[in-house]
């Protein structure tokens, strides 16, 4: 699995900063734009996100590029509904890698559990390929095709709904496999917008407070801990 930052709106804490002081300010962002000055009115930000003001941050956009994912892990991610989304598609592409799937490491590290995956995979791109030379379309071979399957996706978020995304995904009870591209995201987003996602990760760092109940991992402390390395590990980028 890679996760690349590909795209982000310039300079985007300074950006959500201008926006928030906009509708604060009594002229116009032309009339202050010259006069701007980071070491004191990218408070106009930090303001905004202490006060819950968060519709400002939606200028900012960030675009990722989500390479050797399971479709398993895509589904998932999809559902973040405000958002943009490109998938490599199965009516073009051929699954005629000599690794399409991916194993988890449950079962990679049970060698009966393996070897019965292994086998499974093994006997589906066989039939798969059977299909394409029997002149069936790719589209429609692409059914015998599990969730295991690689994809790669280009996703395009704000910074509100990264907020949210992180809330949800960050968390332990997320499937392992979206919550390490959700961290790894975390991390490249603190790099160039350390004010916009400085409590980012999940509910019980943004908020201090798991949502969870009874299904709570109890490791508030420990994703904070780690949501604080991020800040370190981005300073020093």
């Amino acid at each position: 699995m890679k996760v690349f930052l590909i795209s982000h709106t310039p300079d985007p804490d300074r950006l959500c900063a201008q926006a928030a002081l906009v509708s604060k300010w009594s002229d116009g962002w032309s009339e202050f734009r010259d006069q701007w000055n980071d070491s004191t009115d990218l408070k106009h930000l930090r303001d905004a996100l202490e006060k819950g003001h968060i519709s400002v941050i939606e200028h900012a956009s960030f675009t990722f590029s989500l390479e050797g994912i399971s479709r398993a892990a895509s589904h998932q991610l999809v559902r973040h509904r405000i958002a943009s989304y490109t998938q490599q598609s199965q009516r073009y592409v051929t699954m005629d890698k000599s690794s399409p799937f991916i194993i988890p490491d449950s079962i990679l590290k049970n060698e009966k559990a393996f070897s019965l995956m292994n086998t499974q995979m093994t006997q589906i791109l066989t039939s798969y390929n059977a299909l394409l030379n029997m002149g069936i379309p790719r589209e429609d071979a692409r059914f015998i095709l599990p969730n295991a399957t690689r994809t790669n996706i280009i996703m395009t978020m704000n910074a509100r709904e990264l907020l949210h995304f992180f809330a949800l995904r960050c968390c332990q009870r997320t499937q392992w496999e979206l919550r390490n591209v959700a961290w790894e995201m975390l991390r490249l987003v603190k790099s160039v917008a350390p004010i916009l996602f400085s409590k980012g990760g999940p509910t019980c760092v943004q908020t201090g407070v798991c949502p969870e109940g009874d299904l709570s991992c109890g490791k508030i402390r420990d994703m904070q801990k780690k949501a604080a390395s991020l800040r370190t590990d981005s300073s020093s980028d």
